[in-house]
């Protein structure tokens, strides 16, 4: 008996120093990974959580062994050879930045960042391989590029500059790109650690993917879900809100925003159907808050018109009435009396002010109709509805979007949505009370199909 408890002893010590190690390798990572060297003038960080990440999917795929074979099988993404291909040390953390110099004009949407890389012919070459880059020689190292990537490889490194839009095409717009990212640590008041620098809390930062600065946002990848949210994603909520609608939740989509959408509207013209509407104007009109309900699909009668011979071989005219389903739509607007006459002045509304003009919406019949409560409501069906009850509890929202995928019906959808749209479940976005006068928090969640398997992995299956 005494040699079984010794043996458990013994297995128990060997584990925790197993777990000790493990945490402290997992905290050493962390302190390097703090250590990263970024421009002393950069405006904004993102960094993405590479240990997190791997992490967490190291857990779910404990739990959930078959699904992750399964997707090995078919996308060779998730095969370890293909990463070890790769030719550089997985890092902790990787952190793009954004500057606050001349470059920030000429580039900016573009993130730059750096990683350490073992073998930089062999990572060109699986950028090619793998990524389908141009790589080409230059003073400067091997770049590798794409519309929205370029890459300069040189001895022990790679230097990153990734952009959400298309970058500049031709060979002087890379060059520019170049000089740009290879000096841009050392411009300008050169560089300081991310511990070191306004940024050092996104290290806190729960989620895998986050910014700070200019740009500030953090998202989390889970089990069946993806998490985010954005500080001030809302610029101008209104001070004093009302309840909140209490929306069906049968609807496809429903929205509510008490914005004065000022940064949309302010100083801006709009070109619909050949009839122009000033921004400022609509602000003037508009009193700050919207509803929209999409419930599902309505019939609607529309006439088609063709072209035919008849007996005598002569062109002739013939008009056939059609029914065909369309989106069920409600959009209301708060706004006052003056805003339906402003629209029919610019050729919005037709002049009876029961309908919007086939010029400005050629898609579908769409009606104009006020509402008693101060709003003015534009609906595909053939009449309005009132705005759902306000919510007896709960605190006033600001904005709030849910979207059920599952009742979505677009038709004709681009075959490349098609995936993403089979994928999800369920989004919800809401912002509650301005923290102060910088705006609004926004928070949201999507809910994937697969409530057990990780976001990322569930993502990876779309490609």
């Amino acid at each position: 008996m005494a040699i079984v408890k010794r043996i458990i002893l013994i297995a128990l010590a060997i584990l925790l120093l197993l777990v000790a190690a493990g945490w402290g390798y997992w905290t050493y990572r962390q302190y390097r990974a703090g250590q990263t060297m970024i421009p002393r003038d950069a405006t904004s960080v993102v960094r993405v959580h590479v240990d997190g990440i791997l992490r967490d999917i190291a857990w779910n795929a404990l739990r959930h062994g078959t699904s992750y074979r399964d997707t090995a099988a078919s996308h060779p993404a998730f095969r370890t050879k293909m990463l070890q291909d790769l030719h550089m040390p997985i890092p902790a953390s990787v952190f793009l930045y954004q500057v606050g110099h001349g470059s920030r004009n000429e580039f900016p949407d573009v993130y730059f960042g750096s990683l350490a890389v073992d073998d930089s012919t062999g990572m060109a070459a699986w950028l090619h391989d793998n990524l389908g880059m141009d790589i080409t020689a230059a003073p400067q190292g091997t770049v590798a590029s794409s519309s929205h990537a370029l890459v300069v490889i040189q001895p022990g490194r790679a230097l990153l500059a990734l952009s959400p839009k298309k970058l500049g095409s031709g060979d002087a717009g890379n060059e520019a790109l170049v000089d740009v990212l290879i000096g841009i640590l050392d411009a300008h008041g050169g560089s300081l650690a991310i511990t070191d620098s306004p940024f050092a809390d996104i290290l806190a930062d729960d989620g895998q993917l986050a910014g700070r600065g200019s740009r500030a946002f953090s998202i989390g990848f889970e089990a069946g879900k993806i998490t985010f949210s954005a500080p001030n994603a809302l610029a101008h909520p209104l001070s004093q809100l009302q309840p909140t609608p209490h929306f069906a939740d049968s609807n496809a989509v429903s929205l509510w925003v008490q914005d004065s959408l000022t940064g949309f509207l302010a100083g801006r013209s709009f070109d619909i159907g050949g009839h122009k509407l000033q921004g400022d104007s609509l602000l003037r009109h508009y009193g700050g808050r919207m509803a929209m309900e999409w419930k599902g699909t309505v019939m609607q009668q529309d006439t088609v018109v063709n072209f035919d011979y008849d007996d005598n071989f002569e062109l002739v005219e013939t008009q056939e009435i059609m029914e065909k389903p369309v989106p069920e739509v409600y959009w209301s607007l708060q706004a006052d009396t003056a805003l339906m006459s402003y629209l029919q002045g610019r050729g919005i509304v037709e002049e009876s002010g029961s309908a919007v003009t086939r010029e400005a919406f050629p898609l579908y019949k769409m009606g104009a109709s006020p509402l008693p409560t101060g709003y003015l409501q534009f609906h595909t069906a053939p009449t309005q509805q009132a705005l759902p009850a306000p919510t007896d509890d709960g605190e006033p929202l600001s904005f709030y979007l849910r979207i059920n995928f599952n009742r979505l019906q677009i038709p004709d959808l681009p075959a490349r949505l098609a995936p993403l749209m089979q994928a999800a479940n369920l989004l919800e976005v809401s912002a509650g009370q301005p923290a102060s006068a910088h705006g609004a928090t926004m928070h949201g969640t999507l809910q994937l199909k697969d409530g057990q398997l990780h976001s990322l992995v569930q993502l990876l299956k779309l490609i």
